[in-house]
């Protein structure tokens, strides 16, 4: 486990890597200067708000109450429900946040930003409770940076065997102001987490204006 570990945190090390090579590129062959520095500007208050995000709704749901409000810098944030049929679907309980940049800062390439540990499920006290992931796809004569917040499963390792997840509720589903979260309570599944035990889940309603 600890060799699986370190073999990822090298993997994102090197994707990082690529990532920095190809935004040399980008500014050594892309469009002015000024567009350069925007671009660059953009990409790290998004990244940079990402993490914010998620780490005010890990301290709701370690609380177990509360609510917060952020503003969104730039950009739309959309919200993708928790599927309680399918609670380790990679697709569903996430936050995406799309903004338009001038440069190619990522092509066609999905990589993992700020993430230590990877994989839908992960050991809890270990690993953060979510992955954020960043893609980009052509958007007319720019580029749309697309970041992804998933909540993905934490599971215990010793007695009692328990999962731990939480799960993103729609309020207003998308918006480009401000995202309201606010504690809705948790749920047990008996039996369902991926070791065996039971799922605890807490809920966060996510309002987009």
């Amino acid at each position: 486990m600890k060799q699986k570990a370190q073999t990822e945190v090298i993997t994102i090390v090197l994707i990082s890597g690529i990532v920095i090579g190809l935004v040399g590129v980008a500014y050594m062959w892309g469009m002015p200067l000024i567009s350069k520095r925007t671009a660059v500007t953009d990409f790290l208050s998004a990244e940079d708000f990402a993490v914010k995000l998620n780490d005010k709704i890990v301290d709701i749901s370690n609380s177990g109450s509360g609510e917060a409000t952020l503003t969104i810098p730039k950009g739309l944030i959309r919200v993708i429900n928790y599927d309680p049929a399918d609670l380790r679907n990679p697709q569903k309980n996430s936050m995406v946040l799309e903004i338009v940049v001038s440069q190619p800062l990522i092509l066609q390439n999905s990589v993992v930003l700020k993430t230590n540990v990877l994989g839908e499920n992960a050991t809890y006290g270990e690993a953060e409770p979510r992955i954020i992931n960043l893609s980009s796809q052509s958007y007319g004569p720019d580029y749309k940076l697309i970041f992804t917040i998933h909540f993905r499963e934490l599971d215990t390792r010793n007695e009692p065997l328990k999962g731990y997840l939480i799960a993103l509720q729609q309020g207003t589903i998308t918006g480009t102001s401000q995202v309201v979260l606010s504690y809705a309570g948790t749920e047990v599944k008996p039996g369902t987490a991926a070791n065996g035990g039971d799922i605890i889940l807490t809920k966060i309603k996510v309002d987009v204006i």
